[in-house]
This record gives C-alpha cells, structure tokens and sequence, in this order.
C-alpha cells in the first residue's frame, strides 16, 4: 500500500490569519482604551472645572443674600436665584444635556456641621427662601463623553463624575468649631504670614506629644475625636488644660489630622505661654488662638505636625466651645469663601 503524503499547510496558514486577527483586534481595544481614556480624562477636568466655578457662583450669590439684608442668619435670596446661577455658570461652561457630550448637573444647598459641610435640601427652579443656615453649595457634574475604538469592546460612553463644594463663612464666627487640641509654644517675635511653623511644639513638654485634653481623659479615641470634630468647652483666657501624654500614632489620629490637610481649610491653635507639670499631670497654660493650615504630619507616627500661619485670632472672651459655624453677617466685608472640595 503507497501513503500519500498529508498537505498541512493550508490548515496552518488559516489557523496564523485566526491568530494575527485576534491579535489586531486586542491591539485596536488597547489603542481604544489609551485613546478614549485620554479624552475620558479631558472631560473629567472640564467637568471639575464647571463644577468648580458653578459651587464659587452660587456660593457668592448666597453669601450676598446675608450681607445685603438687615438682619442676621437671614438670606434675601431664593432658592430659585440660586438655581438660575447655577443654570447660568453650567451652560457658560457647556455643561448641556443636548451638547456634543451630554453633561448634566445637580446641586444641593449645604450648612455649617463640626464633622463638615452637610446637605440640608436639593437646590430647586421654586421661589421659597434658602434653608436655614445655608453657607455654601455642593455641585455635582455627569459628562458622558462618546468613544472610538473602545467602541470595539462594547463600550459605547464613558461615565465621568465630578463635585465641588464652596462655603462662605463668617470668619468671627465660621471657624470656632475649627480649635484643635494642638499646644503651640507662644513666639515672642510673633509669627510671620504664610511661614511653615511646627504646630507640635508643645511636646518639648516633658512626657507630653504637644497635644490638649479638654477633658483630662488621656484617651487615644477621644483626641481623635477632639480633632476631627472640635469640641472643645467654652473658656476664658487665660485657661489651663491637661496635656493629652496619650498614643499619638493611633490611625484614628492620623485620619483626622489628614483630613484637615486634605481640605485646605484654616483651623485654630491654642497658644500657651507655660507649662507646668509632666506627662498625666502635665498643664498648659492657654492665652491666645492663632489661625493655621494644616500642611503635613510625620508618618506613621505622628510628633511633628506642620502648617502655615494665618493669622492671630482676636478672640474676645470667652473662646467659643463646639461647632459654631455660621453665615455671614449683615454688611460683612470680611467672610471667608472658596472651595473645600
């Protein structure tokens, strides 16, 4: 019996074209991925940035309503101004939901809370007057920008979401809920704008971390709690408080000191100007407030922690206790406003 030979080539030849086809067609969805990722990218900074200036408008108009009118914690704006200026800066951005790339917002009128910003009503196209204790907005904004070569994988539109917050405060009164239990050495010479200042200082206490016990209760959870939402009581000054000689490395510690930082916003420092005492029985002796902003902390445990100086606070007695966050006041020329997210 003669065998004949059997011919493979074709078969071969059809299994490579199988094999390049794949291989073009996972190269062209990575390509698609970079590409539209890229432009996905695009669209989510020009959706920051809408919602970005769209919190800053409404938030200004607001805090107008307090200063214009004539009495205080009182707004003469409505919640349907403020959603026309709102309407008005999103469409100036071309945040539109019939545009080449539908964008579309939302926006919720936020107050004054020890923890943050919290939302207190959606805002609204209806004539009513602004919730009680309004100081900001929040702004979120949905871009759906289209894809190319993603395309191949089923992907038809990218989902891109952003938000901003802006406050306005009144500086007398916004950042009483902001004093942290942090000891900081009084500076005969004073302190210098915008210089970066160890707030931490007061642990050259000895057995102390240069932190405050409002309460004498030395407990790692209650300084982390005493950072993240001030609580701190009402006191005259000259005051004494316990040093906190507690664990400063305790991750709730961390968290709440990051979270300052991460905001940007200006906190409260007490000032002494002795110390008696060390570790448990260790006291400061409290006789000034000065503005800071957080800028950093060794990690992971925390003896150093950094910030810039604001500004001495001219507190008259007593120093406020509690969250106490409030509007601006009538005529005010002096609140503060900006982004906090």
């Amino acid at each position: 019996m003669i065998r004949r030979p059997v011919l493979r080539g074709r078969d071969e030849r059809g299994q490579i074209l199988v094999i390049v086809a794949g291989g073009m067609f996972a190269l062209l969805v990575f390509l698609g991925l970079i590409i539209d990722g890229g432009n996905a990218f695009l669209n989510r900074r020009d959706a920051q940035n809408t919602a970005d200036l769209a919190a800053l408008a409404g938030t200004r108009l607001i805090a107008s309503g307090y200063t214009t009118s004539d009495t205080v914690g009182v707004n003469n704006k409505t919640r349907g101004q403020i959603n026309q200026e709102l309407l008005t800066s999103v469409k100036a951005n071309g945040c539109l939901p019939d545009g080449t790339t539908p964008c579309t917002w939302q926006a919720w009128f936020v107050g004054p809370s020890g923890s943050g910003p919290i939302d207190l009503a959606s805002v609204t196209d209806v004539g009513s007057s602004l919730p009680a204790n309004t100081i900001g907005v929040r702004v979120n904004v949905n871009r759906q920008p289209g894809t190319f070569l993603a395309r191949l994988a089923n992907i038809q539109t990218w989902d891109v979401n952003t938000e901003a917050i802006a406050l306005a405060e009144s500086p007398a009164v916004a950042t009483a809920d902001r004093l942290l239990p942090i000891a900081m050495a009084r500076d005969p010479n004073g302190y210098n704008p915008r210089q970066v200042y160890d707030l931490t200082d007061g642990k050259d206490l000895s057995g102390g971390f240069g932190y405050i016990s409002w309460t004498g209760s030395n407990n790692p959870n209650a300084l982390a709690t005493s950072l993240c939402t001030p609580d701190n009581p009402s006191f005259y000054l000259p005051a004494q408080f316990d040093a906190d000689p507690g664990s400063s490395n305790s991750d709730g510690v961390r968290a709440c000191l990051q979270k300052w930082i991460a905001s940007g916003q200006t906190v409260l420092i007490p000032i002494y100007s002795s110390t008696t005492g060390h570790g448990n029985g260790g006291k400061y002796t409290i006789v000034g407030i000065a503005a800071f902003v957080v800028t950093a902390v060794d990690q992971p445990a925390v003896k150093d922690i950094r910030g810039y100086f604001v500004e001495m606070y001219p507190y008259t007695n007593p120093v406020p206790g509690g969250a106490n966050s409030g509007p601006p006041k009538p005529n005010d020329t002096s609140f503060l406003m900006g982004l906090v997210k």
